[in-house]
Parts: structure tokens; sequence; C-alpha cells
């Protein structure tokens, strides 16, 4: 049989969730925006290149691992669900995408894909065992995946990555699509009772999503409308399933009332994170002002009383006196033993131990300890001269005589 896509039926004359086209408009204006900066940085468009050819190849792959290890629906492989796709996306006024089977461990899920120009819908062989006899709930799923394709959420993907990649932004895009989707899901089941059916079985399988109460399922909302659970839903890609099956009967959505509790204390919490974080970094920022104001202040003061200009003469003379006081001390304590000390922390840890009332005495020129040197049976002290710089021509010194 040949099929070809025509007008859309009105079955499938669906109205899109209303913040789905708000949503796309603003994560269009900002992947733009994101995508203007990328591009005028060199460095930037190269990252982005090198994510590009990555994700192209891990899509490839998987691409190639469902047309090589899934099942192809055909006219002549399970054709039952290949009518059933093919239908849909004629009534939808689409080509028919490829579509497959595979198998996947026990989960339940479906989704659609796209590679370069090829539309596809995998179907979970655990999803629909787990319909059973129930077509219509089978038929939600499928209905409801065909709905992605035929709304285009799959195109532009490379132009609006940036902007679905924002918090909060992205996920509430994503979260817009799943309930147009839902919507086409439901006229692919015919029925509101078999499309809340598919999804009870999305959330507690073959068994038991057979059992559950769409009334208590629906209540089941008032326990996410906190405020954490509320920013869980937000960063969420889908929307929790008892508010997708609320949303797919307008009688259920006035059990558990949902008030705007949970929105306002969501948005309290980030209202407050956002003001610790600014308030911790304006904080943050202002105690290491203080603290770098103070470090320069010390370091001002340091410099200022230790190298502050003084009167070459007078520190000349100054000089001349500490050597006399230095070598004096030196022979003092090191005279009779034969052997000068080795260095100046040695010479200055005496001194605090024998004249504990008296500095010692220090180079007038930069501030700092005079230096110090023993060379065989002498030693030579010497200040660093009016350039205040140790070991240039201006240096002043003082060679000790040989030990007694």
């Amino acid at each position: 049989m040949t099929y070809a896509a025509g007008a859309q039926s009105q079955r499938y004359q669906i109205e899109r969730s209303p913040n789905e086209q708000p949503l796309f408009a603003v994560v269009v204006m900002f992947s733009l925006f994101i995508w203007f900066g990328i591009i005028v940085s060199i460095i930037g468009l190269i990252y982005v290149a090198f994510l590009g050819v990555f994700f192209f190849v891990a899509h490839m792959v998987f691409v190639g691992h469902i047309r090589g290890s899934g099942v192809k629906l055909t006219p002549d492989q399970f054709p039952e669900l290949y009518d059933v796709v093919v239908n849909m996306s004629v009534e939808m006024g689409m080509d028919p995408p490829e579509a497959y089977i595979i198998q996947s461990g026990g989960a339940l899920n479906a989704l659609a894909t796209r590679f370069l120009s090829s539309n596809m819908i995998v179907l979970y062989s655990d999803l629909l065992e787990a319909c059973g006899d129930n077509s219509g709930a089978r038929d939600m799923i499928i209905a409801h995946e065909l709905g992605h394709l035929r709304c285009g959420h799959l195109r532009w993907r490379l132009l609006t990555l940036p902007g679905l990649m924002i918090p909060f932004l992205g996920s509430a895009l994503s979260r817009a699509r799943e309930y147009t989707c839902d919507r086409f899901g439901l006229a692919g089941a015919g029925n509101v009772n078999d499309a809340m059916r598919g999804l009870t079985i999305l959330a507690a399988g073959p068994v038991y999503g057979a059992r559950v109460s769409m009334e208590a399922f629906a209540r089941q909302r008032e326990d996410v409308n906190t405020g954490f659970m509320t920013l869980a839903e937000w960063l969420s890609t889908h929307p929790p399933l008892s508010k997708r099956i609320a949303a797919l009967h307008p009688p259920l959505m006035q059990l558990g009332h949902e008030s705007a509790r949970g929105s306002l204390r969501a948005l309290g919490i980030l209202v407050a994170v956002f003001v610790l974080i600014v308030g911790g970094t304006t904080a943050l920022v202002g105690v290491m002002g203080v603290m770098s104001n103070f470090t320069e202040q010390l370091a001002s003061s340091v410099t200022t009383d230790a190298i502050q200009p003084v009167d070459p003469t007078e520190a000349t003379q100054r000089v001349q006196a500490d050597f006399k006081r230095l070598s004096a001390f030196i022979e003092e304590q090191w005279g009779i033993t034969g052997l000068w000390p080795e260095s100046m922390e040695q010479i200055r840890e005496t001194w605090v131990v024998v004249q504990p009332d008296e500095e010692l005495p220090i180079d007038p020129f930069d501030g700092f300890d005079y230096g110090y040197m023993l060379e065989g049976t002498t030693y030579w002290i010497w200040s660093s001269g009016p350039d205040g710089d140790s070991g240039t021509d201006d240096d002043i010194a003082y060679e000790g005589p040989a030990p007694r």
C-alpha cells in the first residue's frame, strides 16, 4: 500500500500548549545572542566546532544502533503497527517517519529523533508489551511521538541549542512541548480514558498502571506544590505525570486544586539564593578590599620607616658607629674561641640573650640587617650604601680582624 501526506485532518488540528511558542521565541532570541558572542570569539568557535563534531558522531552512533539492531516497521514486519504509524502520519499531514521497535531492558519509553533529513520514532518493546490489549493507550504513545515531528520540535536544534542549555528556560520549553504532544496523544488514542491510561502505564508499569485511580493520581499534584519540588519541576524537561494526566481531562484539574503556593515559595528560594550569593560576594570583596588596604598601608608604613630617604653623610657616620658596636660585640663574644660567627642570624640570637634591652643595629640605608660574611679567618660586615642595594659599588664594608 502506498501512503502520501495530505492535508491535516480535523482530528489532528491540535492547538499547542499556550506557553510553547512564546518560550520558543525567547529561546531563539537568547540563542542568537549567544551564537553572536561565540562567532566573534575565535576560540569559542573552535570549541563549538569540536563539540558539534562530538555530538554529531555520538548521535550518528545512536542512530546506527537503532537502524542496525532495532526492528523496522514495514508492511511485512509488524504490519498492524506499521499501519498505525503511517495512518496517523498521513492524517497529521506529514510523510510517515521511519519507525523501529527495540528492546530496552525494562525501560518504558518511546522517543522521536532526527538524523540529517530523516525523521524517526523509536518504540521500546517493553512499553508496547505493557500496553497489552489496550490499543488506545498504545496509540496515545505513538501519536505523542509523531506530534513532536509534526510540530517541528526537532528542527533548528543547532540554532536553538545555546538557549536550550540556559537553566529553567530550556526545560520550560521542553515541558510545554510535552503538553502539546500529549494533546496529539489524546487525539491518537481516540478517548480520554485510554490516553490517560497510556500515561499511568508510564508511571506504574503494565500491571499496576492499569489499576491506577485517575482521581487519586491527579490529587497527587499537591505533593509537588512546595518550593523545592516546584524548583525540581522547573529544572525538569518533562512535567510530572500527575499533572500531565490532569491536563488531559479538565475535571481532574479541580481535584487537589493547585494554588500558587509552590511557585511563590520557589521564587522566594531563588531570590534568597541570589541575595546570599550577591551579598556574600559583595561582603567577600569588601573584606578583601579592607585587607588589601590594610596590607598596603602596613607595607607603606614599613617601607616608609625602613627606607625613608636619609642624609647620606649622617647615615654613613651611623654605619661606621654601628660597625664599631658590632665588631666589638663579635670580638667580645667569639674572639676567645678563635672562631667567628657564621651568619648574622647567629649574631642576632646571641645579641638578644646578652643585650636584651638593646636593638641589634640595622642598616640605615635599606632598613634591614647589615650584611655579614665569614671568609677564612676573618669576617666582613657591609652596608648597602646610599642606593639601598647590596652588592653595588657604593656598598660600605668593614673587615674584622683575625681571631686571637
